[in-house]
């Protein structure tokens, strides 16, 4: 006697949108030889399942088990309905139905692979500030509306050119269903302004920007969330210029380094630290200074034997440090009590007297 098919319909509530939940749960089905379907809704996802008991409580274990590390499952609802039959398993267009509530992954530090590829000159998107997968890149910082998906993203003005759509669409894919998903020929670019917010022509805006860094300058960075204003940290005549124009009397400043080895190189570390340093959240961790660095601590981090540092978490953050630079000052962009700047033109009005130059983008926050 053939064992007994079920169908079972599993709602999945917790971050599980933007953390590649579907494309793990379309894998997941296709290795258990389960049947049906995955979609997101407003409020989380929705997964029927088909096959034979046995291997449908297999399923139902590993999904819980082996969800992609950086989500995080709130609730997990599985309810017992009639047998349909499905024929194979697929990610369906997404639900509109009404949620009290949602949750969006926060954005995600760039994956080891991506920056690989983004170092690789044989690759296609060698260098470009942008690059992002599945298991990395913004998130919530480009949702503009629910269910997350492209068309709810400030990466809806950007139609994917044929290899980032077979990308999108490869199941088998590093890519697949990552909704920022772009390359140099279709996604956002860089721009380079000075201070008055004119555009600067340049063959390459980053490579312009970095030698403005690296010549003392000052410049405005569009970020993930809003943008930061920098200078090279190992230039005491820039630090003290920051300071002065961004009316920042004892405050001490962030900085950012180009890897661990620099951070060892002017900060005590110990073990815990270094996981929290190197985690995919890469926030800014305060370490102890070591007493023979070469910084001008005083404008740094004035009467404090502590510097709060964090290391790169965007491609451009890494690619800003190709050129020699080491260390650089990465605080807030706005003026000292006033919120961060995050719209292109607030940030070109308010930050006049303070940058020399804007590095920024296309793609909207």
């Amino acid at each position: 006697m053939s064992a007994q098919h079920i169908r079972t319909v599993i709602t999945v509530n917790g971050i599980v949108q933007g953390v590649g939940f579907r494309p793990f749960v379309y894998s997941l089905a296709h290795s258990c030889d389960i049947s049906g379907w995955v979609n997101n809704f407003p409020g989380g996802v929705h997964i029927e399942a088909e096959g034979t008991e046995e291997i449908v409580q297999t399923f139902i274990r590993r999904l819980q088990q082996e969800a992609p590390r950086i989500s995080s499952i709130d609730t997990f609802q599985v309810e017992y309905a009639a047998f349909l039959g499905y024929s194979g398993f697929e990610i369906r267009e997404s639900s509109l139905e009404s949620a009290n509530e949602a949750y969006i992954s926060a954005d995600i530090g760039v994956c080891a692979d991506c920056l690989q590829e983004m170092n690789n000159p044989r690759n296609k998107r060698y260098r470009y500030p942008f690059i992002n997968c599945t298991n990395c890149g913004p998130r919530f910082t480009i949702t503009s509306g629910i269910p997350y998906d492209r068309a709810n993203t400030t990466m809806s003005t950007f139609p994917m050119c044929r290899d980032c759509a077979d990308e999108y669409h490869n199941p088998s894919d590093r890519r697949f269903h990552a909704q920022p998903v772009a390359c140099s020929l279709c996604g956002p670019r860089l721009f380079l302004l000075d201070a008055a917010g004119k555009r600067i022509a340049a063959d390459s805006e980053l490579d312009s920007g970095v030698e403005l860094l690296n010549a003392g300058k000052i410049l405005a960075i569009k970020g993930l969330g809003g943008y930061h204003i920098a200078c090279d940290a190992k230039n005491n005549e820039a630090v003290k210029e920051l300071r002065k124009r961004k009316a920042r009397d004892g405050k001490p400043f962030a900085l950012m380094a180009k890897n661990i080895e620099v951070i060892h190189q002017y900060c005590f570390v110990n073990e815990q630290e270094l996981g929290i340093l190197q985690g995919f959240k890469r926030p800014i961790v305060l370490l102890e200074k070591r007493p023979d660095v070469e910084l001008d601590s005083q404008s740094i981090s004035p009467d404090n034997n502590k510097i709060g540092i964090m290391l790169p978490y965007t491609p451009l953050h890494h690619l800003l440090f190709d050129a020699g630079i080491e260390l650089l000052v990465m605080t807030s962009g706005n003026l000292s009590g006033e919120p961060i700047y995050y719209k292109d033109d607030e940030a070109i009005e308010g930050m006049r007297g303070i940058a020399d130059y804007f590095l920024t983008n296309n793609r909207e926050i």
